[in-house]
């Protein structure tokens, strides 16, 4: 069972990693000018976060997506199969393997709203692999995303953000997004979201779900996943637009009687044109990149509405889901995947109340900072000789602030370096 407080740890800190081979190219032509492009953005879906937050009356921040679950567990179980083809065969990956899993299955939306309300849908799951090591695989209900690269997909979250009627979704769709992206970019990202959308859903337990972007896969190289249904099991029922909740009723029904089990499956990069790693809006054709099925996840026949599970699903609420919580062997690729280092940590930072929305007064803007730089000065050339700790205790206890801050300054630094993603507890 994983370890919920490690929330409450500093976000994970990811290596420079050079482009894999020919399939990866940085924006801005650098890890660098890369990573600040990907901050912006990140800051820019924290606006979007907030924005959601008031249209909902929320006393808390929710998700900045897949807000609302209708599935949390923590008694799942990944096993690779026994015919895993050799050249798959990487890291946790081998034939006959098994490790527990948490399961979460949501709305795409970052708003409560009704089951029936068009949208996509998500999976995240977890796989503990060993102390020190696990895996977080996403996955939504479409093969693309609406959204070719980073930029595209924050300037469609702000054009929708806080959209309550039609008339102002129409506005942020039609008004807003062409102006960020471009007539083109806007009419495809509209049709994308409008043919992901436009069927009812009777169970999650019978959707498929997609990475959309790719990842590594030790030396078999880029890899797309999904999440199927296995074979067997009952059909969707159809919706019930009476009850807003429905989704988690119906997987709770399912549930009493019997397991509810994915099949995990790749499909392996065959080339830039029919399999691009850099544009998420591209579909892998089966055609192009056979589906090869690798392994099943299994959420086991429960009750969900006894305390244990209530309890657990809310430990699985507090989780904050990242493709980037894996080792090296397996780390996301594209432009969308390495902006989710920097946007899928502030969000869950800024949700989960690791950093503080609470402005400085601004006498300690305008007239501290001058101050508190100065001081810094004046104390670091005293430092370099005569350590606080031998100074007399009244210049001592002035210099601590001054050192505090000089140290968290020297963290930062570190921490906007990009170093290899720890796993995940």
């Amino acid at each position: 069972m994983p370890d919920t407080g490690q929330r409450e740890r500093s976000v994970p800190q990811y290596e420079q990693y050079e482009p894999h081979e020919a399939h990866e190219a940085y924006q801005g032509g650098s890890p660098e000018a890369e990573r600040l492009l990907f901050e912006k953005l990140a800051r820019e879906l924290m606006g979007v976060q907030r924005a959601r937050q008031r249209a909902s009356g929320a006393a808390q921040l929710l998700r900045t997506f897949h807000a609302k679950a209708a599935l949390g567990v923590e008694n799942a179980r990944l096993r690779f199969h026994d015919s895993l083809p050799p050249e798959l065969c990487v890291g946790y990956a081998r034939p006959g393997a098994a490790y527990p899993a948490v399961v979460r299955l949501s709305n795409e939306s970052g708003a409560e709203r009704h089951d029936a309300t068009p949208d996509l849908r998500g999976m995240a799951v977890r796989v503990q692999v060993a102390p020190g090591e696990s895996h977080d695989l996403l996955a939504t209900s479409f093969p693309v995303s609406h959204a070719a690269d980073a930029r595209e997909f924050v300037a469609f979250a702000k054009a929708t953000a806080g959209a309550d009627t039609g008339v102002e979704k129409a506005f942020g769709l039609f008004v807003r997004l062409p102006l960020a992206v471009g007539w083109g970019a806007a009419d495809r990202m509209r049709r994308n979201v409008d043919t992901a959308t436009r069927y009812a859903v009777g169970s999650l337990a019978r959707e498929t779900f997609w990475s959309r972007g790719a990842i590594l896969w030790g030396a078999a190289g880029p890899v797309r996943y999904q999440l199927r249904p296995a074979p067997g099991g009952t059909p969707a029922p159809l919706p019930d637009s009476s009850d807003p909740d429905y989704l988690r009723h119906e997987l709770t029904m399912r549930l009493a009687t019997g397991d509810v089990c994915f099949e995990l499956c790749v499909q392996r990069y065959t080339d830039e044109r029919r399999t691009p790693v850099e544009d998420g809006s591209v579909e892998w054709r089966e055609s192009d990149a056979p589906v090869v099925p690798v392994a099943l996840l299994t959420v086991p026949r429960q009750d969900l509405d006894t305390p244990g599970a209530r309890s657990a699903a809310r430990r699985v609420e507090q989780l904050a889901f990242n493709p980037w919580h894996t080792t090296a062997e397996f780390r996301p690729l594209g432009n969308l995947n390495r902006a989710r280092k920097a946007a899928y940590e502030a969000a869950a930072a800024h949700r989960l109340g690791l950093c503080s929305g609470t402005a400085p007064p601004p006498g300690a803007t305008v007239l501290g900072a001058p101050v508190r730089a100065g001081a810094r000065l004046a104390f670091g050339l005293v430092d370099r000789y005569v350590p606080w700790h031998r100074l007399p205790v009244p210049p001592g206890l002035l210099d601590l602030p001054a050192l505090r801050r000089t140290l968290r300054h020297r963290l930062a630094d570190d921490d906007a370096r990009e170093t290899p993603p720890p796993p995940a507890p």
